[in-house]
């Protein structure tokens, strides 16, 4: 009898170890990586700065790819998504190029062409492509170096049709939520206490000037703007008086500025839920969530150019 107790412990164990061994083999297999998805664009400078690379990532930072590396393209220089499909614009010194990218699960994300759209008698600083993808806007040099010019294209190429704008230096120009109304930075630079800074909304219908916003000893040396998508919201970045660039909003009807969070060279997400910016203290990519104020850091330790939400 004892002896049948002994093997029937040894049966026992010996279904137990099995049943455990099953259990242990039998996890879930990892879910699969999270696709493909170009959602943030943004230049990467080499060491010594000496080339600059075109890379987009997903919205959390994850899937950086290089699409493009050039030693024509400076930080100061725009890289903008196009709003016509896998599309990217950007200026490499005069030439105005449009990058077109592939996506799919087996190759992630691939250059397919880069192409000339226009090449300029001056260098391009910064470009914007219209909401309905037909027009291009464009900041310039000209033979001034104290007057910058703004002009419209079409995305297919051709003339450019200048914006008859007062002569300054225009830090930047955008689409304002229309394919019919730009807004600008006007003169600069400014610093405390001495230059002023006006953004000003301009209908391309009408010819008519609305300024915002104007710089003030409290805050002033506005350097880049953006447009909301779903409202007549404009982005931009400035330095206050005593404390470190911020971001802030204008509103074009009611001309209230809102600060939103510490940092620089803003971007809207498509549904303006999200700002993408630079920090100040390291210069790298964070996203802010305006609902929950919620920082989440998308880059670390990489010297970047001016960055931009997919619209």
């Amino acid at each position: 009898m004892k002896f049948w107790f002994r093997g029937a412990a040894i049966l026992s164990s010996v279904v137990v170890a099995s049943s455990y061994a099953t259990v242990a083999f039998s996890k879930s297999p990892p879910p699969p990586p999270p696709p493909y998805n170009p959602q943030i664009l943004y230049t990467v400078t080499s060491k010594g700065g000496s080339t600059a690379t075109i890379t987009v990532s997903n919205a959390d930072g994850t899937d950086v790819v290089s699409l493009y590396t050039s030693k024509n393209i400076t930080g100061l220089n725009d890289v903008k998504f196009s709003t016509t499909a896998n599309q990217i614009v950007f200026s490499e010194q005069n030439d105005i190029r449009v990058l077109t990218y592939a996506v799919s699960p087996q190759n992630g994300v691939t250059t397919t062409s880069v192409s000339t759209l226009a090449s300029e008698p001056y260098p391009v600083l910064h470009v914007d492509v219209s909401p309905d993808g037909s027009k291009l806007l464009l900041v310039e040099h000209t033979a001034d170096p104290n007057q910058w010019a703004v002009y419209v294209m079409s995305m297919t190429g051709g003339n450019r049709t200048p914006i008859q704008l007062m002569p300054a230096i225009y830090y930047d120009a955008v689409w304002a939520h229309s394919s019919s109304r730009i807004a600008v930075i006007q003169g600069g630079p400014v610093q405390a206490g001495y230059g002023v800074q006006t953004i000003q909304v301009i209908d391309l219908t009408t010819n008519g000037i609305t300024t915002v916003f104007t710089s003030t000893n409290q805050l002033y040396q506005v350097s880049r703007l953006e447009s909301a998508h779903t409202s007549d919201t404009l982005l931009f970045y400035a330095t206050p008086t005593g404390s470190n660039t911020g971001v802030y909003t204008v509103d074009i009807g009611t001309q209230i500025v809102t600060p939103i969070v510490a940092g620089w060279s803003p971007s809207f997400s498509s549904d303006d839920s999200m700002i993408l910016f630079r920090g100040n203290a390291t210069g790298d990519l964070f996203t802010l969530n305006i609902s929950t104020n919620v920082q989440t850091q998308i880059t670390s330790k990489v010297v970047l150019g001016r960055p931009d939400f997919l619209p």
